[in-house]
């Protein structure tokens, strides 16, 4: 989902620059991984899975490795669940702590094809129509507020505002079978139905 959001923005900003735009794309858990340098030339698109509307523990652990030094980021979510709870705006916290301006902010619900998470994925269909209409009006955003070589003159964004609170995370005490037979219970009552949604 990440990959295919950051090469649409950056074919989108290809068109205005007179440079040829790169992008990269990392695995924050994986630590042979070097982490990205960035700066203020950025655009990053963070992205997490959303797990019973928070962000996972070892995610939160591999944004706080990363400093953004006032690069321009925008924060994802994806869900699989009938809700993303607080994970999008948790994400959105994280990021803004670690030195990144957020200036866009989606989540976007994700189907399994055979009802079973699978780690290859060929089962799994994101809300692509979302998507795509995320990254064209991302894009223009950049644009917008890049749109200035002299740093004193460019566009400064409104803070971002994204509905939600900080989750409490809790460490399981529970097996891990105990755990999956509980969350299974707790899809199973919760009879919100969110869609995709997204801030800019």
């Amino acid at each position: 989902m990440i990959h295919k959001l950051t090469g649409d923005i950056a074919t989108e900003l290809q068109e205005c620059s007179p440079d040829e735009l790169r992008f990269e794309c990392y695995d924050l858990l994986n630590k042979n991984e070097p982490l990205p340098q960035l700066d203020d030339e950025t655009i990053a698109i963070i992205g997490m899975p959303a797990y019973v509307g928070k962000i996972p523990l070892p995610g939160m652990r591999a944004i706080r490795q990363l400093h953004g030094n006032g690069a321009m980021a925008f924060a994802t979510v994806s869900f699989g669940s009938r809700t993303y709870g607080n994970a999008l705006y948790e994400l959105r916290h994280f990021i803004e702590e670690q030195g990144f301006k957020v200036v866009g902010a989606g989540a976007f619900s994700v189907r399994y094809g055979s009802g079973l998470v699978k780690r290859r994925s060929s089962g799994i269909r994101v809300d692509s129509t979302s998507l795509a209409e995320f990254g064209k009006a991302a894009s223009a955003k950049a644009k917008r507020l890049a749109g200035c070589d002299v740093e004193g003159l460019r566009i400064r964004p409104a803070p971002l505002e994204v509905s939600g609170k900080m989750p409490v995370h809790r460490v399981s005490r529970l097996s891990p079978k105990a755990a999956e037979i509980a969350q299974g219970v707790l899809q199973k009552i919760c009879i919100i139905r969110q869609d995709s949604e997204w801030y800019l």
